[in-house]
């Protein structure tokens, strides 16, 4: 499985952010953006998104 979730730096110049690859779109958490991260916490975040997708996705099977 490809994953959904990956980091791109944000166009602002201002740090990281995630994308959801199937949309193009910055993941958003809640109702919050997540862009302008670090690396080190955009990437771990993107990891994490895509573990819940993953168990996500078993479930439905």
């Amino acid at each position: 499985m490809n994953p959904v979730y990956d980091i791109a730096p944000n166009p602002a110049g201002n740090g990281w952010m995630v994308i959801d690859t199937t949309t193009g779109d910055v993941a958003r958490v809640g109702d919050r953006e997540m862009s302008s991260l670090s690396i080190e916490d955009a990437d771990d975040l993107a990891d994490l998104l895509n573990h819940l997708e993953r168990i996500k996705r078993a479930k439905m099977h």
